[in-house]
């Protein structure tokens, strides 16, 4: 392969993948952006009475309800800001992922639906089989549907940024852990109420703290699997249309989400409860495993094409960029080192290609200081490998 080849293959990736492209919430001249902007006043508006009433009650409590599900947030952003090796989504559409899941889809849609559709069930079945298997028939409904028209607005918002599985992954994670850290933040508000409202503070941190135990199965999963499945529904110019598997992993979603909520309608059956509570966590955990594994070959066809010119330049051989790529590649490369000193190497060249790969994104393509210096880093653990 010629360097210009290489570098042919490089342009072709970052133009088709738009790895690296800003996101831009002002359009004024689309529709997206003033449903979003609308939908988002909708909810603050909604949101100020339960906020002001809490507030004026215990601000205590609702100081504590915010630090502990704050520091929650935080953990899990970061997190998720981990696991998006490859392209990194800017940090704004992000931003206006998160807020959607936080402020419309909570209190603009997910508080009211929830609401009136209850109801009905109370109506139809009467209030006992309500008790039971209201939040279950509920909930994995409304609240998708509100996160998943987020998702669908920031398609609309960035299409050249939103088209691979990896991205409706990513940035339902984003949604939903938005929508889960107000709803944590709306229970704790409830729970200082506890007791009559004696120790407002305790009752807060006490319901923030069993949100967090009992939530490691949540709506970051759910939306990640619903918002993956569109994008194999719709198919877009990086991802063919797989309907079934889009239509597989919507189902996923939501019956992950059913499965959890319907432990209310088992509760004082210890063992059923935790049949049911495992049994989705580890049904949601093993399809979410799968999405990102289906996901990853479009992301490594585009990293290589990155690193393309790397290889032709000498920098990188192929062995090494497959260890930079995929998992039992690098186990291979780096157990294949010398001895303990060169297989350390081989880890930190291995992060060095991972910073190469967001340099070069972030550059697009151009050579700058920050390249440079990656792929001197590159060459240093090479040479000690």
């Amino acid at each position: 392969m010629s360097t210009d080849t290489a570098l042919l293959r490089r342009d072709a990736a970052l133009d088709a993948s738009a790895w690296g492209e800003p996101f831009h919430l002002v359009q004024p001249r689309n529709l997206c952006f003033w449903v979003y902007i609308v939908m988002v006043g909708y909810g603050v508006y909604s949101m100020l009475p339960i906020v002001s009433r809490s507030a004026h009650f215990s601000p205590a409590a609702v100081a504590a309800a915010l630090v502990v599900n704050g520091i929650l947030g935080l953990l899990w952003w970061l997190w998720f800001h981990h696991i998006d090796r490859w392209e990194r989504q800017p940090a704004k559409i992000l931003l206006a992922a998160f807020v959607w899941g936080a402020v419309p889809a909570t209190f603009a849609i997910a508080i009211n639906a929830n609401g009136a559709l209850m109801s009905l069930w109370a109506k139809w079945f009467g209030q006992d089989w309500a008790g039971h298997w209201q939040a279950a028939l509920t909930a994995p409904f409304v609240e998708e549907s509100a996160k998943f028209a987020g998702f669908l607005l920031l398609m609309g918002l960035a299409p050249r940024l939103v088209r691979t599985v990896n991205d409706g992954l990513i940035l339902g994670a984003f949604i939903g852990l938005g929508f889960q850290v107000l709803e944590d933040v709306t229970y704790a508000f409830n729970g200082a109420l506890e007791n009559f409202g004696t120790a407002p503070v305790d009752g807060a941190i006490g319901t923030a703290w069993l949100r967090v135990a009992t939530g490691f199965v949540s709506h970051p999963l759910y939306t990640a699997l619903c918002c993956a499945g569109l994008v194999y529904l719709i198919g877009t110019a990086s991802q063919e249309r797989r309907i079934g598997r889009g239509l597989g992993f919507l189902a996923a979603g939501v019956l992950t989400h059913g499965l959890w909520d319907s432990m209310v309608a088992f509760a004082g059956s210890g063992a059923v409860t935790l049949l049911v509570m495992f049994g989705s966590a580890i049904f949601g955990l093993g399809v979410l495993w799968t999405a990102f594994k289906l996901a990853r070959p479009v992301e490594h066809a585009y990293a290589r094409d990155i690193l393309a010119p790397e290889v032709e330049a000498g920098l990188l051989d192929d062995v090494e960029v497959e260890a930079v790529l995929d998992r039992k590649a690098r186990k291979a490369y780096v157990h294949a080192g010398s001895d303990h000193h060169a297989r350390r190497a081989r880890k930190h060249l291995i992060h060095a290609g991972y910073e190469l790969v967001h340099e070069l994104v972030e550059a697009r393509g151009a050579e700058d200081e920050r390249v440079v210096r990656a792929r001197a880093e590159v060459a240093r653990f090479r040479s000690e490998t």
